[in-house]
């Protein structure tokens, strides 16, 4: 794996990731980036033309830069940067021809699923073509590794996070309707064979979260969603009708299944409803302060949910978690991803907090 040389803080301060709009999510890598490789790989020639292709990209030349790019990785195709111009020459053609580019992308995904740029990879391909996610590879995490002295990382931004959390979901949806066979945006998760009787009793719980909202229906599906004897697919069906519920106070039964429940699956989505169904949402921070502080030993996946859940929401509390986390957490990985996120947050507050962890011994 290649190294990166990593420039602290200073990319955040300059620049704050944003995923939104008509804006690719390229477009927020900060020039110091070109000019890393050059000194990274003093004696890589292919890294030399990246910094010149980067130059171009800066320029909105994208013609020429991808001339670059292609004459990067015609001659040195074990260059340490080839991946990099790769994302890079796609993202120039996005430019040029939105098709071509979509494809260029998916090329990329496939050919370079460890690479720094996934994840941007990802989210251009969503904004070029929605659909083009279902055909792109998932990404392979990149373990976190040392490579003479130097950390390699890869960091999720919280708006993808939350992306792959709503198609999920909206798979759900499409296996519910009977359209899975013709446009899953992620294959669904089943942990048994669903037979007729589990499917009817689904379709049952389903039917109770549109109908009349009363202390029967709320106290079926509550106890449903709880029972760990029930199938996951019926539990899960369960705490999907009841996020639909607004007169019923439902938060307690989703806290109960992120913080107790053997099942990694449910709890997860159980921390993802606490996030978007939180009324007040200084309460629902500190609701997930609490399930991240608690989380048991070896549900780091979990832990992680919750991680990127509160940056998610971006309030106040939120970005004093993710402060105090950056300055006072054992685990390095953990502090580099809230001096992450609080980037992508921005603002006035996340600002004050990146200079405070500058300034810090």
């Amino acid at each position: 794996m290649k190294s990166i040389i990593h420039l602290g803080l200073l990319p955040l301060l300059l620049s704050v990731a944003q995923v939104s709009g008509q804006t690719p999510p390229g477009r927020y890598v900060p020039i110091i980036v070109a000019s890393a490789y050059e000194m990274e790989q003093p004696d890589d020639p292919g890294c030399a033309l990246f910094k010149d292709g980067y130059g171009l990209i800066l320029n909105e030349e994208w013609a020429n830069a991808r001339k670059k790019f292609a004459e990067l990785l015609g001659k040195y195709p074990k260059s340490t940067c080839v991946d990099d111009a790769a994302y890079w020459s796609a993202y120039a053609l996005m430019h040029i021809d939105r098709k071509k580019a979509a494809d260029a992308y998916r090329t990329f995904l496939h050919t370079y699923k460890a690479s720094r740029y996934y994840d941007d990879a990802v989210a251009d391909l969503t904004m070029l073509d929605p659909m083009g996610i279902a055909t792109a590879p998932r990404a392979i995490p990149v373990p976190r590794v040392h490579d003479n002295g130097r950390a390699v990382t890869a960091t999720i931004a919280p708006q993808m996070k939350k992306l792959e959390r709503v198609l999920l979901r909206e798979s759900r949806l499409y296996s519910r309707l009977g359209l899975a066979s013709t446009f899953t945006p992620f294959p669904m998760h089943v942990s048994e064979e669903l037979n007729k009787e589990t499917v009817l009793k689904m379709e049952a719980l389903y039917a109770l979260g549109e109908t009349r909202e009363d202390e029967k229906s709320f106290t079926t599906l509550k106890d449903v969603a709880l029972n760990r004897a029930q199938p996951e697919p019926v539990r899960e069906a369960a705490m999907e009708a009841l996020s639909h519920f607004t007169k019923h106070d439902v938060m307690p039964v989703f806290v109960e299944i992120a913080r107790h429940d053997t099942s990694l699956l449910l709890g997860s989505y159980a921390i993802d409803y606490i996030g978007e169904l939180g009324t007040d949402k200084n309460e629902t921070v500190v609701i997930l302060i609490d399930l991240f502080n608690g989380t048991q030993p070896g549900r780091s996946d979990q832990r992680e949910t919750i991680f990127y859940t509160i940056a998610d929401i971006g309030n106040e509390k939120a970005v004093e978690f993710l402060r105090n986390v950056a300055l006072t957490s054992d685990e390095y990985d953990l502090r580099r991803d809230a001096v992450f996120y609080l980037g992508s947050i921005g603002g006035e507050k996340a600002r004050e907090a990146l200079y405070e962890i500058l300034q810090a011994k």
